[in-house]
């Protein structure tokens, strides 16, 4: 997106891995997280200006064309990633070094943006912090600080349901898949907050679509992006 500077912004993404340098196989863990960003590049290559890649052992970082990509890229990230806990902070803004195809080397007050909201998703221990979209900053951390503290508590059979879910055409096929009878898969979406969590992903998600492909000589732009 072009600001009202005629200068062009991203949505730089940073995922910290918690507890990393703690667990016991990390070599394991880095190859794992290695193929699971491979898997999200190939599948967001039209959302990525700039794709994830391990920058430290236990962070990695992409670069997104448009905010309102954000959200179905994280819960992929989640789905790919298993068992690996992250906290992410997204930085809206623009960069100061060329694009590369992966997003590392590259600097700019995105990547600022971001490394600040990472920081705050540490010591506030919440799934995602965003900064740099003023005063919605406030209603997207309220609305993913929800989803992430009902992710937090998903089982692991929880988890793979709704994932099962997500992918599937229904309930039923869900069921089918993972071998059990479609009330089950009722219940465990049931405990999971499944439909409220969707209405926040969703609701976070037409508020950052909202940044993307803003005009300069349109009102909305131009406040947007003071």
């Amino acid at each position: 997106m072009v600001d009202s500077s005629g200068e062009t912004r991203y949505l730089a993404v940073i995922g910290d891995i918690r507890g990393s340098r703690l667990a016991p196989r990390r070599a394991e863990l880095q190859k794992l997280m290695e193929r699971g960003l491979e898997e999200i590049n190939r599948r967001f290559a039209d959302d990525l200006v700039a794709g994830f890649v391990i920058t430290l052992g236990d962070e990695f970082q992409g670069l997104l064309r448009e905010p309102g990509a954000a959200v179905k890229v994280l819960v992929a990230l989640e789905a790919v990633l298993g068992e690996i806990s992250v906290r992410y902070g997204l930085g809206w803004g623009t960069i100061s070094t060329e694009l590369r195809e992966l997003a590392f080397g590259m600097d700019g007050p995105c990547f600022h943006r971001a490394r600040e909201a990472v920081g705050e998703s540490k010591r506030a221990d919440r799934w995602v912090t965003v900064s740099g979209f003023g005063g919605d900053d406030e209603v997207l951390n309220g609305l993913l600080w929800l989803v992430g503290a009902a992710r937090g508590r998903w089982t692991g059979v929880q988890r793979e349901t709704v994932e099962q879910v997500r992918t599937a055409r229904t309930q039923r096929e869900a069921a089918a898949a993972r071998g059990v009878h479609e009330s089950s898969v009722s219940q465990a979406l049931k405990a999971a907050l499944h439909e409220p969590v969707l209405a926040a992903e969703r609701s976070a998600e037409i508020l950052l679509g909202r940044y993307n492909n803003l005009h300069t000589d349109d009102e909305a732009a131009r406040e947007v992006t003071k």
